[in-house]
């Protein structure tokens, strides 16, 4: 996903660290969101910021106010001070910043042409392979839960690296499902919107750092910028740009997602929606995407099925998914583990559909060793899938 951006974005500069600091700098201007990436599309040099004739020019090829456009020059001019501030904690939150003109800025977002983030902020290894984008609600229930678990898990499997919001609900379970994929190799994306050093969702850091550890956290936000309402609508053309395609779980009608799912169409993406009960809110976003003629996600393979040629050739060009030396001289050690594991979970989902269950019922309807049924129902209560209720039972977790 990563490519030269100048091919796109006609950005070509000598001094090449000058521009990157005059990016920065505009970046962290608290201004319209929209102005500053199309201003960053036409800037060629750090003295632009300070050109009276550049600020003309770009209103008038933008059709934008002139007293806007020079509001947000004269801001970046005093950003320019902090530049250095901020790639220094950059560095310490171990994150790279990637501008418009360096060679790591993923060439899928050239896609968004004027709405292109002039700077993101990167922790992790930004994956070079396809990408597809699962999102959903918040409030999500059981089912939407094991939907998006059984969806990201697979599709993580066959190669796919899958990019969300790292949002409570949907987005964190597919993150989670994608780096349980693939012997435990399995890559995630997750975009944030607030700066890559702030705690959010709260409680998130571990999960954060897991991420960041095997897959990538990606933000357009400078450091230490809190969540705001509309950094969640803004954030989401990056995940529908970065992905392929986009897959709805659970949305109600007034949905982010919706947002997601609509920038995915705009962008000439594939939008898939999970069908669920017509007496549920949260799905009624998805039933909306339908009747407009999203595609039916009914499941994984037969998603895979009907995989674009270009994508098919992406996954077919990556490195096997362990070699003999990865599994400590024992070929196939790692990987049957990992799937045996990924098995007993969808088992121990589809045993708790009917009603609560014990350790030891479960167990022994599924013919699996109680302790390994202990350790997997605590790991989904962790991920809020299963709730244990008095006496030992465990039920799918209903919200």
């Amino acid at each position: 996903m990563a490519d030269d951006p100048a091919a796109h974005t006609g950005l070509r500069e000598t001094n090449h660290e000058e521009v990157r600091r005059a990016l920065i700098a505009l970046n962290m201007v608290h201004e319209d969101r929209g102005l500053v990436c199309a201003v960053a599309q036409r800037l060629r040099a750090e003295r632009d910021l300070a050109c009276d004739r550049f600020a003309s020019q770009a209103a008038g090829s933008l059709e934008a106010p002139l007293d806007k456009v020079r509001e947000t020059l004269r801001a970046a001019r005093c950003c320019l001070g902090s530049v250095a501030d901020e790639n220094a904690k950059a560095q310490e939150a171990g994150a790279t910043i990637v501008t418009l003109v360096d060679a790591g800025y993923p060439s899928a977002l050239a896609d968004l042409g004027l709405h292109a983030p002039p700077v993101l902020y990167i922790r992790g290894q930004l994956d070079a392979g396809p990408g597809l984008a699962i999102v959903g609600s918040r409030k999500a229930d059981a089912y939407g839960l094991e939907v998006a678990t059984w969806f990201a898990r697979r599709l993580a499997a066959a190669g796919l690296t899958i990019i969300s919001g790292f949002a409570r609900g949907i987005d964190q379970a597919a993150h989670r499902a994608a780096l349980s994929a693939r012997a435990g190799t399995g890559r995630t994306a997750a975009v944030l919107g607030c700066g890559l050093d702030v705690d959010y969702p709260r409680n998130s850091r571990r999960t954060a750092a897991e991420i960041a550890r095997r897959g990538s956290l990606i933000t357009e936000f400078p450091l230490g910028w809190q969540p705001r309402p509309w950094h969640f609508p803004i954030r989401n053309r990056i995940i529908a740009a970065l992905g392929f395609a986009s897959i709805v779980v659970r949305a109600a009608s007034r949905s982010g997602s919706l947002i997601t799912a609509r920038l995915a169409l705009d962008l000439g993406r594939e939008v898939y929606a999970v069908p669920g009960s017509v007496l549920s809110r949260e799905s009624a976003g998805a039933h909306l995407l339908l009747r407009d003629g999203a595609i039916p996600a009914l499941d994984p393979d037969a998603l895979l099925e009907t995989l674009p040629t270009a994508v098919l050739e992406g996954l077919e060009s990556r490195a096997p998914e362990r070699s003999t030396a990865d599994a400590g001289g024992q070929p196939g050690l790692d990987t049957a583990k990992a799937t045996s594991t990924a098995t007993e979970v969808d088992e121990l989902l589809v045993a708790l559909r009917n009603g609560a269950r014990t350790p030891e019922e479960l167990a022994s309807r599924l013919r699996l060793p109680i302790p390994g049924v202990l350790a997997t129902l605590a790991r989904l209560e962790v991920d809020g899938l299963v709730r244990r209720y008095d006496g030992a039972h465990y039920a799918l977790m209903t919200r």
